[in-house]
């Protein structure tokens, strides 16, 4: 395979190998001057004809990233670099594609953001109807997407993880039962033992569930500042930073508090600590993190080809066994029992129509009044 930056997937190669041999394909493949710039929507099937040697990926699921290359690697010959870019704040990609992106290929993008991103035309649109990695989407999953993440007829994000946005998190050891009401957040008897997270978003929809309000559309925003203001002494931290939130849980320094359920799968499962998430009487908040591809990303169909590889099964049940993120599949126990134990596959079982409220993007108004609200909040 010349090093020429520009190659044709293993299954197209082998195809035209018993065709002609490579010495006469090589002679199809051009140099990056001579590259055609495709769009990813018109990529005309999986596995791209022809794609890129290399692809820069920004995605949080930094141990799946490092999982995912290799077996990458080798369903696309040729791909010969993989970049790969932690973040830990959604605001450090999307600066980089405000300013014009030249340089991020694909993203792990949560809910909100894809949604900012796409209506500024950020976004590239992609061509799900020939990818893998859409058709093995549940059918809530796609429905979501089709809702919230398209435009003008065009998916401008596949759901890669569905997440607890948060978890009601807490130490089995402490508690009798699950709690079973964000208002656990709220009890005096609990002083000095828990905290919340310095998220706005977040925070502020569980002070609307905590009071009676819609998370999405709230209607009494100075109760939610009230009461938000009335929980403050309590906590022992408002955390940033999700692994530090989890060394919390897993120290003791805590014992009830909003996380994330892969960050609960791993103090449980990676740590061995009493950890364990409740479904609270007032519904589970949840939403996606999604793979995208920006606007201006340089290796389009090698990003396309990323995504569509990692949206497959055997690559998705992989995130929940290295980060206990759940993908968003059918018959998803019997797959996460292939590559965990019965007991981890049972953490996943949380996706109960009927208790679940998805975290819809936010109105700019509602935004700016929960920025407005927690800015006072963490300043008393």
């Amino acid at each position: 395979m010349p090093d020429d930056g520009y190659h044709k997937s293993r299954r197209t190669l082998l195809k035209a190998v018993g065709a002609g041999g490579i010495a006469a394909l090589s002679g199809c493949l051009g140099d990056d001057d001579d590259t055609e710039y495709v769009r990813p929507i018109d990529i005309e099937s999986f596995p791209p004809e022809e794609y890129e040697s290399s692809v820069n990926v920004w995605n949080w699921y930094t141990d799946w990233v490092d999982w995912h290359t290799e077996p990458f690697q080798e369903s696309y010959e040729g791909i010969d670099q993989v970049n790969a870019q932690a973040y830990s704040g959604p605001s450090e990609w999307y600066s980089r594609l405000e300013a014009g992106n030249d340089e991020i290929d694909t993203i792990s993008a949560t809910n909100e953001w894809v949604v900012r991103a796409m209506n500024n035309d950020y976004l590239e649109p992609l061509p799900v109807d020939r990818m893998e990695a859409w058709d093995v989407l549940t059918p809530l999953a796609r429905e979501d997407a089709e809702e919230h993440y398209s435009m003008d007829g065009e998916i401008y994000a596949i759901p890669e993880a569905v997440v607890m946005q948060p978890s009601l998190t807490y130490n089995e050891e402490y508690f009798d039962s699950p709690p079973d009401s964000w208002s656990i957040l709220w009890d005096e008897e609990l002083e000095g033992m828990m905290f919340m997270e310095d998220w706005a978003e977040v925070s502020c929809r569980i002070a609307a569930l905590y009071t009676g309000q819609d998370p999405n559309d709230p209607d009494d925003f100075d109760e939610i500042e009230e009461v938000l203001v009335q929980q403050r002494d309590l906590n022992v931290t408002y955390w940033n930073e999700f692994s530090s939130a989890m060394e919390m849980f897993v120290n003791e320094e805590i014992v009830v508090g909003p996380l994330r359920d892969g960050r609960t799968w791993m103090a449980r499962f990676l740590n061995d600590a009493p950890i364990n998430y409740a479904v609270p009487d007032e519904g589970m908040m949840y939403t996606y993190d999604n793979f995208v591809i920006p606007e201006g990303a340089p290796n389009p169909r090698a990003a396309a080809a990323w995504i569509d590889h990692g949206g497959q099964v055997s690559s998705r049940v992989q995130l929940f066994a290295e980060m206990g993120y759940v993908p968003p599949i059918e018959n998803l126990e019997t797959e996460l029992t292939e590559v965990v134990s019965e007991e981890e596959a049972a953490f996943a079982d949380w996706l109960d129509p009927d208790e679940l409220i998805f975290i819809e993007p936010l109105e700019e108004e509602v935004l700016d009044r929960y920025d407005e609200i927690w800015t006072t909040v963490v300043a008393g």
